[in-house]
């Protein structure tokens, strides 16, 4: 690789560094059930967070449009499979992180009812907005932010008696964009494919994301496992040394 195109690189990555590292994920808590010293769940049910169209908003960007337009797809469609990719996300991270704390855990199908003993995790999203991600890129300050929310509810049993309630929310952060950092003639030239360049790089044991929604709905699922964690730990599932800390957002 030639100089001008290392150093290039190293910009464009500097940039999505710069750009996600204000990006930001957290819990807000609810409700929470007075039962305690409950038996440790023989096993977790966890369903696809419920996702409405309504509550779905694709990229808003002038190139978005253009390429869609291209492709032929109506904008149903496109919700529809980012609202797909967002609930996949978050299932797939949140089964994750708590079979790492040794619970035996199944995805199922909306619906399935949790034996006796077992904990069923279910949700849904209230928001999950694309934004624009040139005006983001180039502006930022927060313009064009994207942003993904959920309610998380915990139930216990096969009369499903709710324990636990808590919102997330995760959003793409207000750092200012490639016109302020980099200049206006950068953002112009390059800086506007620093998102692209942080989807493609899955080296590392990074892993790549579809979307933004795609991986604001993963950083989801984690915090919401942080949080469910703390919770274990009180009913005494597991120890403390077990309870998750969140994690840095990539």
């Amino acid at each position: 690789m030639k100089q001008k195109d290392l150093t290039r690189f190293a910009i464009l990555i500097l940039a999505t560094a710069w750009i996600a590292g204000c990006a930001s994920t957290d819990v807000t808590p609810g409700a929470q059930s007075s039962a305690k010293n409950l038996p440790r769940p023989q096993r977790i049910l966890v369903y696809n967070f419920a996702v409405s169209d309504n509550d779905i908003k694709e990229n808003q960007g002038i190139v978005n449009r253009v390429i869609n337009d291209a492709n032929g797809t109506t904008a149903a469609q496109r919700e529809g499979d980012i609202g797909r990719q967002a609930a996949a996300a978050l299932a797939e991270n949140l089964v994750a992180g708590l079979q790492e704390m040794g619970f035996t855990v199944s995805r199922v199908t909306r619906g399935t009812t949790p034996a006796n003993g077992e904990l069923l995790v279910d949700g849904l999203f209230l928001n999950v907005d694309e934004g624009n991600r040139l005006r983001r890129l180039v502006v930022g300050f927060g313009s064009g932010g994207s942003s993904v929310d959920t309610q998380v509810d915990v139930y216990y049993g096969m009369r499903r008696n709710k324990l636990l309630e808590f919102a997330t929310h995760s959003d793409s952060g207000k750092l200012p964009g490639a016109a302020v950092s980099m200049g206006a003639g950068a953002a112009v030239s390059g800086g506007v494919t620093a998102g692209a360049a942080a989807a493609t790089v899955a080296s590392g044991g990074i892993k790549a994301y579809r979307t933004d929604t795609e991986r604001m709905a993963a950083r989801s699922g984690t915090e919401a496992v942080v949080h469910l964690s703390e919770y274990f730990a009180q009913q005494g599932w597991i120890t403390p040394d077990q309870v998750k800390k969140a994690p840095i957002i990539p």
